[in-house]
């Protein structure tokens, strides 16, 4: 399969002398074996917690925000029109006088339109297609600037803001980011006051749910929230700081995905994602069932709303003494679990995850 890193990669190789020196920064990085090339000049700026870890492991310094200016700034820029033109407009911010952006974008992504971006800011731009992709670069030239006011404008597309008449705070790109999720909605509709103790709301996203458990859960002692994207942590803090309750939401930039290895919590709620990108994965839900059952006291309960098609019922009777279908409308189903089940066959079979 063929990614835009690989046409970065390879607009790389065929012009040797963009790269030769000076400190890179890689915005939104993925691993790649060539990346080696840059030993020691590389900083990578990544928020998924999955793309940190294998940069992590390959050797390269993360960063989730970065500062100061670079000789080459590389980007893959996301496919969402906002982002895509922040991501931009942020790869420009950090190149230094003489530097040189270069972006890659899929040919199913929106590959020629990110091109005709850089263009229209940037002037003249050099570009070469393989592996699917386009990948473009321009250098930023001492005395010729690039458009300032379409730079500001393309910043301002990607920045946090008020959403739904000013009553929470969210950015482009988060699940759902300018409205109430109706899984979301119809979760927290049955969610019962009672509620309490130690409680985690994993893959909270910008916090409605954990907003919802705040306001109406008075027996609360501990909130932890979990999410694979840093994104939503500066959010959900702004969200859930403004209510009145001594209980303040800890943030953990963990992928859920990837299992669980405490048992802590009295109660886990989730709207759990089933989708990689464009493709439906429902193994992420079941992943995120088996995470909280790991996470979860023996007398804890699960508390999740799924797409009335995805098939989560079955792990939930192996990992759970007692499971309960709460509602099934408009698409959705909200489901109840108690008490995990120290060993279930799931991990007996040898499927636990290391």
């Amino acid at each position: 399969m063929s990614y835009p890193i690989d046409a970065l990669i390879y607009a790389l190789d065929v012009n040797p002398d963009i790269s030769t020196e000076g400190r890179v920064l890689f915005l939104r990085a993925q691993a790649h074996p060539a990346l080696e090339h840059f030993e020691g000049r590389l900083v990578c700026q990544q928020t998924w917690k999955a793309k940190a870890n294998l940069l992590q492991a390959a050797g390269h310094r993360v960063e989730r925000e970065v500062n100061g200016l670079f000789d080459l700034v590389l980007v893959l820029p996301d496919p969402q029109r906002d982002l895509m033109l922040a991501d931009l407009a942020r790869a420009h911010d950090h190149l230094a006088p003489g530097g040189v952006l270069m972006a890659a974008v899929h040919n199913d992504a929106g590959s020629k339109r990110c091109e005709q971006y850089l263009r229209e800011v940037a002037g003249e731009i050099t570009s070469v297609s393989k592996h699917h992709s386009r990948a473009f670069w321009a250098t930023k030239h001492e005395g010729k600037p690039w458009k300032a006011d379409l730079l500001e404008r393309w910043r301002q597309g990607g920045v946090m803001r008020r959403i739904l008449e000013g009553r929470f705070w969210s950015r482009p790109g988060l699940f759902n980011w300018d409205r109430i999720d109706e899984g979301s909605a119809l979760l927290a509709k049955h969610l019962p006051d009672t509620i309490e103790g130690n409680v985690a709301d994993f893959g909270c996203g910008w916090g409605f749910l954990s907003d919802h458990l705040l306001r109406n859960c008075h027996d609360i002692a501990t909130l932890d929230i979990y999410d694979a994207d840093a994104e939503s942590f500066e959010c959900a803090r702004r969200n859930l700081g403004i209510i009145p309750t001594k209980v303040k939401a800890h943030p953990h930039w963990q992928d859920i995905t990837t299992g669980f290895e405490r048992t802590k919590f009295d109660a886990v709620v989730m709207n759990p994602p089933f989708h990689e990108g464009k493709e439906a994965d429902p193994l992420i839900g079941l992943k995120f069932i088996a995470a909280a059952a790991q996470a979860l006291r023996p007398d804890g309960q699960l508390w999740l709303v799924a797409n009335r098609q995805l098939p989560y019922e079955n792990l939930l009777t192996e990992a759970f003494t007692q499971v309960d279908k709460i509602v099934e409308t408009g698409g959705f189903k909200v489901l109840h679990a108690q008490r995990p089940i120290v060993e279930p066959t799931y991990v007996r079979r040898g499927k636990r995850r290391r």
